[in-house]
């Protein structure tokens, strides 16, 4: 049974759920790592989402010329995927930053980074409905601190947790092919730039964040 006994701590002021409008544009994530900070944005999901996203985030990156990567001909971006899924991104046939991408709610995220490789994820409740084999994917101890951030709903919890492991999966680059979701664990919360950072244990320890987005939770974490 979920204990829900709040945290020692909230997130203060309580996470305001942003409209898709008021995020769309590019943001820097700084300080989740030792190096440069990650980029991310969203766009409506359709054909060449994912191109243009790219794009807006190279020319966001500190030092690019907005005349440049973001305005780049069609061609010199390229996207392939790895064996296990993973996306890399090319810059005119060479090999360029760290790119992961989520859909959720009829948008495509991307977040992107100069250093290391990144992940990001976004989750519903909508997807964790009752019937849901929780015990299969999530730790109790992990229930007990993510279910008070939302409201005490088991489903938000849910969303919250698997968003964090998803994006950590996916910054490692092997998603859940050979990881259990059950092994991958969330510890270590602590309330940081409107949202939580935690340690996502996966093998390795990555460090992660999440906040509040339009009912659910975009999560980005990040593996040196």
């Amino acid at each position: 049974m979920v204990n829900a006994t709040p945290p020692p701590w909230t997130i203060s002021p309580p996470p305001h759920r942003p409209r898709w409008s008021e995020v769309a544009a590019p943001q820097v994530l700084s300080g989740l790592g030792p190096c440069d900070p990650v980029i991310y944005a969203s766009d409506l999901a359709g054909a060449g989402a994912k191109e243009r996203l790219v794009r807006r985030l190279l020319a966001s990156l500190p030092g690019q010329d907005p005349g440049g990567a973001g305005q780049s001909a069609p061609g010199t971006v390229s996207l392939e995927l790895t064996a296990l899924g993973q996306p890399r991104l090319f810059l005119d046939g060479q090999p360029g930053p760290a790119v992961s991408f989520s859909q959720a709610a009829g948008r495509v995220w991307a977040a992107l980074t100069p250093a290391g490789q990144v992940g990001v994820d976004a989750a519903m409740p909508a997807e964790f409905e009752p019937g849901y084999p929780m015990a299969r994917a999530f730790r109790p101890a992990e229930l007990d601190w993510a279910s008070p951030l939302n409201g005490g709903a088991t489903a938000g919890a849910a969303a919250l947790l698997w968003a964090l492991k998803e994006a950590a999966v996916k910054a490692l680059g092997v998603g859940f092919h050979f990881l259990d979701p059950l092994a991958v664990e969330v510890v270590s919360p602590r309330p940081w730039q409107g949202g939580v950072r935690v340690l996502v244990k996966a093998g390795r320890i990555l460090p992660a964040w999440a906040r509040p987005e339009a009912g659910g939770w975009l999560a980005i974490a990040r593996y040196y």
